[in-house]
């Protein structure tokens, strides 16, 4: 996913089933029946993928919501949407 700074990711909502329970998420990736619990942190770059974001924009939301330094949060944020793709629930533009 490096190197595509400019494309954006939006969940792929056909094989994904969510619920919001407080500050967390719960995903049921509803082809190979898996459920995700998404964390606060998790839970913000979810519903910024679900009107599409870039990786950059999803970087710096965490960033500024996070107690944590950019660098940081770019590595999150990265193996965020490479967890999201291996399943199959992230789509791109």
């Amino acid at each position: 996913m490096n190197g595509q700074r400019h494309t954006v990711y939006r969940i792929g909502q056909q094989h994904a089933a969510w619920r919001e329970a407080g500050d967390e998420i719960v995903v049921l990736d509803t082809r190979n029946s898996v459920y995700f619990g998404l964390d606060r942190s998790a839970a913000l770059l979810w519903r910024r993928l679900l009107d599409g974001a870039t990786a950059d924009e999803l970087t710096e939301a965490l960033a500024a919501t996070a107690p944590v330094e950019r660098e940081r949060a770019a590595d999150d944020v990265t193996r965020f949407l490479s967890e999201l793709d291996g399943h199959g629930l992230l789509q791109r533009s």
